[in-house]
């Protein structure tokens, strides 16, 4: 069983499920109690770890040419933040079920003396990973911004992904490891690793 990816889910399906029990409860003798069961002392998962690459944390995107100093830059752009928001839907008895988890990303953005068209461009990545680093999932996923007015500095988030994680009896969600950032070329990685390398001495 391998992680899935549900778009636009998560956010808002416990309290309908929930909505839709209680009413049941309400018309149907012994319902309340089916409720209180149910829901009394549910399973609750933590999230997963996760980690931001840290080759692939930030990017320059530099004009088409060879021309790699300041008035080259098109836009800058960083991850600065990872938030998690974590749905357990886990069956007590045999401890099996799923756990769906929200991924969004906090961004900031420059935009550089090369820009034209105010926008900037980032193709970010989420990747599942088990104990052995095997890949379990991932995908890449685009997205633009622009710069409002005269603005060349701007703070954003992506819309939540949904990953669906299966949790067995032996498998719950320490299982996996979320790694996330952003999508780069070979050039652009070098460029980041030379500048971290830098950095360090």
């Amino acid at each position: 069983m391998f992680p899935s990816l549900r778009p636009g889910l998560g956010k808002g399906l416990f309290p309908v499920l929930l909505a839709g029990v209680l009413s049941l409860g309400l018309s149907a003798c012994g319902g309340y109690q089916y409720v209180a069961d149910k829901f009394a002392s549910p399973v609750i998962l933590k999230c997963p770890d996760y980690r931001v690459v840290a080759d692939a944390a930030k990017l320059i995107k530099f004009r088409d040419g060879p021309g790699r100093d300041l008035v080259d830059v098109n836009y800058e752009g960083e991850i600065t933040g990872v938030k998690l928001g974590c749905l357990s839907n886990i069956d007590k008895q045999t401890k099996t079920g799923t756990l769906d988890v929200d991924v969004t990303l906090d961004y900031i953005a420059s935009r550089g003396p090369a820009n034209r068209d105010s926008k900037a461009r980032f193709d970010y990545f989420i990747s599942v990973v088990d104990p052995d680093r095997k890949i379990l999932y991932r995908e890449a996923f685009p997205l633009v911004v622009a710069f409002p007015g005269n603005q060349t500095r701007i703070r954003f988030s992506n819309k939540p992904v949904t990953l669906e994680l299966p949790i067995l009896a032996k498998r719950s969600s320490r299982y996996y490891r979320i790694f996330v950032g952003l999508t780069l070329t070979r050039d652009e990685v070098h460029y980041n690793r030379e500048k971290l390398q830098r950095a360090r001495k």
